[in-house]
């Protein structure tokens, strides 16, 4: 270890680089809160996603979501209530929750081998 604390610096920096990033840092428990109107960062793929909700009170309470890869617009939800789907970076979410100028819920759409193949529909 060096007196100046150089080394210190570079074992930090170098703990730090080696943890695994989230996809989604923002999700716990397979549910995920976006704020109004706070901007969310996703990297994916190569790509910098930033996801924006806003909520409006008219004609009722309903929820938007803007997602935007790169610095250009790739989707927009509008409408959004409890029940909703959205796709964000290739995941399904389902909208859990709208809460007037507070937040949009979202939940992760769980992806089984029966959903996927259809089998379900046919039951």
């Amino acid at each position: 270890m060096s007196p100046d604390g150089a080394s210190d610096t570079r074992q930090v920096s170098g703990v730090t680089s080696d943890r695994p990033q989230a996809k989604y840092p923002f999700e716990f428990d397979g549910r995920w809160v976006l704020r109004y109107h706070i901007p969310y960062t996703v990297e994916h793929d190569g790509s910098t996603y930033r996801i924006v909700a806003t909520v409006f009170a008219e004609p009722t309470v309903h929820g938007r979501i803007q997602v935007n890869r790169d610095g250009q617009f790739v989707a927009e939800y509008d409408e959004l209530v409890p029940g909703s789907l959205v796709e964000i970076t290739g995941d399904a979410w389902r909208v859990a929750e709208v809460e007037y100028r507070t937040r949009v819920v979202l939940e992760r759409v769980p992806e089984t081998p029966e959903e996927a193949s259809g089998a379900q529909a046919a039951e």
